[in-house]
């Protein structure tokens, strides 16, 4: 470009900004700005303006970088000055229409020393032809509200139906001028929604339609609190896709409008809107209506073309996201439980194997919006999940609750009632019986005696114990060790002695509780089935009942009435977790002291 010596000397280099990319692309530039046309650029296409002086910051504005369409408008541009001071980018504030004509004008800028371009400069480019690829996604744009529903009403006798209606038809436009295919739950306000097929009229539009996304546009409300403002934008749970385009329409939003930014959410169980669809839902909401300086914006054509073009700029960039061709294979029912009187949530979701031989949470709309929980028994909920044909089904049992027993009196002990408890093994090289995960007998029987003990003697009586500790390092014959027990109980004139044992077995599949005992002694079968019952009944392990303990030793040589309780196996998954727990081992304690207690009157 050439220009008088007094003049500026510029070079308007041209380059393509790939905004993806963040990189430049040298196109080349005639002496004569004017001469040509550049063809086929990018919608998004931003020009880098270089000139060979530094330029006066205070004449770099849209009055004197001008970009208009082919039919004369004004297309709105940001301007930004290249960290060098010479150059000056012009960006498009909305993308430019596909296969369009424009023109880009530059005229009465200054250097930084006070010298003029001598004449305006102009070039002219044309943007390439509709990307056949968008053809390939449908977007179902939902205006919310309309006809007699008109929303959320502003002091000022604003309606967000009005609202929703022009944002959705100027997004559509948009999206359609961009090569995407567009459908509308509503393009008027004449229509006749009302509460029963609202919803359902809505989201067939969009099914009938195979739309990829669903926008629903709205406002919000707080009356509570007027001052409450922003715009906030709810996605569909568990499904990603609607959480990412979400976050997009949401940046694009607040980056452009100078809306505060409430942020994404997951729709909430009221938002039906966001579950009816096959394709990723999400729902925008504007801006509050409450907000008298807020809901005089939304009204105005500026922040409505603004927002549009914001969605739909987030929406283009989102659609590599839409996975085609997988669909809902199958969705399995499921079952539940809640106490009569309780309270029990439908769930927004189910499981559904997908086509692609996936798992995929899928949402579903129950024909029911509330649980009767008031009757016991069994109750049937039916639901639809989008683009899968079949009903589903939840099976809720509605449990009556149990009758509270009325507690059987506890004798008061004899104060000179005396106990010995007998925690099984646990000296020198006789450990007992060995479980899952390492769990050993002696522990576990050591564990419950000493905290049987403690019960007891709360209660009033005297306790003697045969061990107290671990007494694996004392090196000591079994049949030693059994006399020892058996002298412990005899010396002290115990009245009742009780061996704490847990069992084995080589199958995983032997489980429950058991007491042995000499059944021709009636006071020792008496304290054995008190402590089997309280065991089973407290405890809830299987009842395996009582066994011939006659030939234990511990029965043969103690003076009192013994028992043998196996608590359960430590082989057993559902046993072994009990006897590992300290929860439990303290239940299995209580167990045996209740059935103690109930023979020890006076």
């Amino acid at each position: 470009m050439k220009f008088k010596r007094s003049s500026i000397l510029v070079v308007f280099g041209l380059f393509l900004v790939l905004c993806m990319f963040g990189t430049f692309t040298n196109v080349k530039a005639d002496d004569s700005v004017s001469s040509g046309v550049r063809n086929g650029v990018d919608i998004n296409k931003s020009w880098t303006v270089k000139f060979n002086k530094e330029i006066d910051k205070s004449t770099i504005s849209e009055s004197n970088f001008i970009v208009k369409d082919e039919s004369g408008q004004t297309v709105p541009v940001s301007l930004t000055i290249g960290s060098d001071n010479k150059s000056v980018i012009v960006s498009p504030k909305v993308q430019y229409q596909y296969g369009k004509k424009y023109s880009l004008a530059i005229n009465n800028i200054k250097s930084s020393s006070g010298k003029k371009l001598t004449q305006a400069e102009k070039m002219e480019f044309s943007t390439k032809s509709v990307n056949n690829t968008n053809n390939a996604y449908t977007v179902c744009i939902d205006a919310a509200h309309g006809g007699n529903d008109a929303g959320h009403v502003s002091a000022s006798g604003v309606k967000e139906k009005d609202i929703d209606l022009a944002v959705a038809l100027k997004l559509g436009k948009a999206l359609e001028n961009s090569g995407v295919k567009v459908v509308y739950t509503r393009t008027s306000d004449n229509v006749s929604w009302n509460s029963d097929n609202d919803l359902k009229s809505r989201f067939t539009i969009a099914n009938n339609a195979k739309a990829d996304y669903f926008i629903s546009i709205r406002c919000n409300t707080y009356p509570e609190n007027p001052s409450t403002k922003g715009i906030e934008t709810y996605y569909r749970d568990s499904d990603n896709v609607a959480k990412q385009l979400a976050q997009s329409v949401q940046g694009e939003l607040v980056s452009n409008t100078g809306f505060n930014n409430r942020g994404i959410k997951v729709g909430l169980p009221q938002h039906e809107i966001l579950r009816g669809t096959n394709g990723s839902a999400i729902m925008v909401e504007l801006g509050f209506m409450s907000n008298a300086e807020e809901s005089s914006a939304l009204a105005t054509s500026d922040f409505q073309n603004k927002s549009a073009n914001d969605i739909a700029n987030a929406i283009l960039k989102s659609l590599s996201l839409v996975s085609k061709n997988v669909t809902v294979k199958s969705v399995s029912d499921i079952t539940a439980s809640v106490n009569q009187g309780g309270a029990y949530d439908l769930p927004l979701n189910m499981t559904a194997s997908m086509s692609d031989g996936n798992s995929k949470k899928v949402p579903v709309i129950w024909n029911s919006k509330k649980v009767d929980t008031s009757t016991a028994g069994s109750h049937t909920y039916e639901g639809t999940v989008a683009g899968y044909s079949k009903t589903v089904k939840l099976v809720l049992t509605v449990v009556a609750p149990t009758p509270v027993p009325i507690p059987t009196p506890v004798p008061t002990p004899d104060s000179g009632t005396i106990i010995c408890i007998d925690p099984g093994h646990g000296r020198g090289k006789d450990t007992g019986a060995s479980g899952i995960n390492g769990l050993q007998e002696d522990d576990v029987t050591l564990s419950v005696g000493l905290r049987l003990g403690k019960i007891l003697e709360n209660h009033g009586i005297k306790v003697v114990y045969t061990r107290t500790q671990d007494e694996r390092s004392i090196p000591m014959e079994v049949t030693t060790s059994l006399q020892q027990r058996c002298d412990v109980s005899n010396n002290a004139n115990a009245k009742y002695f009780v061996a704490i044992h847990c069992n084995s077995f080589d199958s995983s599949s032997a489980y429950g509780t058991e007491t042995l005992v000499n059944q021709d002694n009636p006071e020792a079968t008496k304290l054995a089935q008190a402590i089997q019952n309280s065991i089973v009944n407290e405890i809830g392990t299987y009842d395996r009942g009582l066994k011939d303990g006659n030939w234990l030793y511990v029965v043969k040589h103690t003076n009192a009435s013994a028992v043998l309780t196996e608590l359960g196996f430590l082989t057993n998954p559902s046993d072994a977790a009990k006897l590992s727990s300290d929860e439990y081992r303290q239940k299995f304690a209580q167990a045996i002291a209740d059935g103690i207690l109930k023979c020890v009157g006076k």
